[in-house]
């Protein structure tokens, strides 16, 4: 195998992401605004190309019995009702993004989910109206991944900001809630060894605090393409797993605030102008 195309192990992954937090937010604010937009019927032909290539390798075939694997820990057998992405990228524009894409489409198709919904800031028309040409619903308003949920969601959030995951803990912090949540993301093991706790607390405290509950499966990084599916894992949290509902470690706290992070806030995004 090529040097260009040679697994990266997970400590070298872990040294870029110190370096790319800082970068990819100013990415999203340059886009360019006269970039031609992409031919959104040819732009899906190669889409169902790439899921082609993608439901036989033997990274999906992988990533789907460890999938599985996640869900035979869950006490209640239940499927999923939707699925939920955060934070994929311009997948038109970028080519880690259009296989993350190929990958959760494929997933979903797999679990035979009716209901997908999508949202970044960085979306362009084009990228809009590619998922909705499969049938695909798109948020109209930054909810910044603050989203409670009642039945079995499966959660994509691809080498999205932390802060991000925290949300989504922090919207669904009592333990009927938080059983339904299937989370494909950051490995929270790889998170809570990459900095000292007292930064972590910055933009990740409800992830430290649910850590020794959540039972973790790593999704293996065999992908032929690099830089694609580093460092990612499954997340479940069995009812059986959390702390009892009147335990005071579901009291109410009040919504996350950060500093600093580069998640695109709520306001920002309404002040952004990218087609």
């Amino acid at each position: 195998m090529s040097e260009e195309f040679r697994a990266v192990t997970r400590k070298k992954w872990m040294a870029r992401r110190a370096i790319n937090p800082r970068l990819r937010k100013l990415s999203e604010r340059s886009i360019e605004k006269d970039e031609k937009e992409v031919d959104v019927d040819a732009f899906l032909k190669r889409l169902e190309q790439l899921c082609t290539q993608m439901v036989g390798s033997d990274y999906f075939l992988q990533a789907m019995d460890t999938v599985e694997e996640s869900l035979n820990a869950l006490t209640e057998k239940e499927q999923f009702t939707r699925l939920l992405c955060f934070g994929i990228g311009p997948f038109t524009r970028n080519f880690q993004a259009l296989h993350q894409l190929a990958f959760i489409i494929c997933t979903q198709r797999h679990y035979c989910i009716k209901e997908a919904i999508y949202f970044d800031p960085v979306f362009r028309e084009s990228e809009k109206q590619v998922l909705q040409g499969l049938s695909c619903a798109i948020m109209t308003e930054n909810c910044e991944a603050k989203y409670a949920v009642d039945e079995r969601t499966l959660f994509y959030l691809p080498h999205c900001p932390n802060c991000l995951t925290n949300n989504l803990l922090w919207s669904n912090w009592r333990p009927h809630q938080m059983k339904n949540l299937v989370l494909i993301n950051n490995s929270f093991e790889s998170l809570s060894l990459s900095k000292p706790e007292r930064w972590l607390r910055l933009d990740s405290g409800y992830i430290l605090d649910i850590l020794p509950y959540a039972k973790e499966f790593q999704l293996e990084d065999d992908y032929e393409t690099h830089n694609v599916f580093n460092d990612l894992s499954v997340h479940v949290f069995p009812l059986t797993s959390l702390p009892a509902e009147k335990d005071r470690f579901w009291s109410e706290k009040e919504a996350p605030t950060y500093k600093d992070v580069e998640m695109i806030s709520a306001e920002e995004f309404t002040k952004l102008s990218i087609k």
